[in-house]
């Protein structure tokens, strides 16, 4: 038994940042956040099956990755969290090949795309997974287990999507399967309805980040001294706010917010001890450029938006993305840039196997 599946990146404009403190294990955020469905960034994987005793054979990107590495450190653990929910998975070898088509933890969301092929594959591959085949609600908590922000890659979909919370943060009077299900991503609008925005991929820089996401976040939970305010003032007052921007297409409006959100994931960094700092040099300029086009503007025509690392993501839309586009171009080259739009969510795709 053999199936591929293409799965595509998402960027997020409401920032996941943290994870509930009783129920981490299962990725349970401690606040909802929203995305764009990106086309032309994804990762395509490929996972045979033979009856077994959960052997794995990875293959990330033309590499080998042997058991003590870091990468299959979270292919095991994502398993291990498969296996307490659906206890058949134990009984298959599994050969993974798995590749990305842009860098890999360097604030692409690399994760995302790779542990939603990795679920979407599993539940296509494992006759025993045919009730849930077309549940996306169900698929997406299967990627959460191996990563949050695999969720939001999951919907069929794709467009807006929106990974909701679940439970609240000080809700730890439940069980651990309610707690599990209570988290889910769905889509908000498919991508013709935003059909105007345009996303542009800026590489700043290429290597892995020194404070990856996982650790990074966790430190914030436990040491940012304004950390639950800002949970609460993204959940009850930013998120409504940017999806209402959304939905009537107040684009100005939405990216004001766009930038606020990124500023608030990286001031919440800052304010962790000891401080992250994913942004150099190169990304403040990015910013700064943007306020500068947005003020020649007279008004917001573009946001910028950044991850756990330094590569800006700058929405816009398609009437003003040349001219943004070639300002951001004017400080990383052109050979840095990649433009796209939001696009659907993941796909079978049998006739192009590893």
């Amino acid at each position: 038994m053999k199936k591929t599946v293409v799965a595509p990146t998402n960027i997020a404009f409401v920032k996941y940042w943290g994870k509930h403190p009783t129920f981490e294990r299962y990725h349970v955020p401690n606040k909802s956040s929203a995305s764009f469905t990106v086309e032309g960034l994804f990762t395509k994987t490929t996972i045979e099956v033979k009856e077994g005793n959960r052997e794995v054979e990875f293959i990330l990107n033309g590499k080998e990755i042997t058991p003590e590495m870091k990468e299959a450190k979270y292919v095991y653990a994502f398993l291990d969290k498969v296996e307490e929910r659906y206890p058949f998975i134990k009984n298959y070898d599994y050969k993974v090949v798995s590749e990305n088509n842009f860098p890999t933890a360097a604030g692409f969301a690399s994760s995302a795309s790779g542990f939603a092929a990795f679920a979407r594959c599993l539940v296509e591959v494992l006759p025993e997974f045919e009730e849930i085949r077309t549940n996306d609600r169900a698929i997406s908590i299967l990627a959460r287990l191996g990563s949050g922000s695999a969720t939001r890659s999951i919907p069929r979909d794709g467009g807006v999507v929106i990974w909701r919370r679940g439970i609240a943060p000080d809700e730890a009077n439940i069980d651990v399967e309610s707690a599990i299900n209570s988290s889910y991503a769905e889509t908000l609008y498919k991508p013709e309805e935003v059909g105007e925005i345009r996303i542009i991929y800026v590489k700043v820089e290429q290597k892995e980040k020194k404070v990856k996401s996982r650790a990074g976040m966790k430190t914030s939970v436990q040491t940012c001294p304004l950390y639950w305010e800002w949970i609460k003032h993204d959940e009850t007052k930013l998120l409504p706010s940017i999806l209402d921007a959304l939905k009537n297409k107040n684009w100005e409006l939405f990216f004001k917010l766009v930038m606020e959100a990124s500023n608030g994931l990286h001031a919440i960094c800052h304010y962790t001890y000891p401080p992250i700092f994913y942004l150099n040099d190169t990304s403040k300029e990015i910013i700064s450029t943007i306020h500068e086009i947005n003020n020649n503007a007279g008004k917001e025509i573009c946001s910028y938006t950044f991850d756990a690392g330094p590569n800006a993501v700058i929405f816009t839309t398609e009437e003003h993305v040349d001219e943004v586009a070639g300002s951001v171009a004017s400080i990383v080259g052109e050979e840095s840039i990649f433009i796209t739009k939001v696009g659907k969510g993941p796909k079978v795709d049998n006739e192009h196997l590893f």
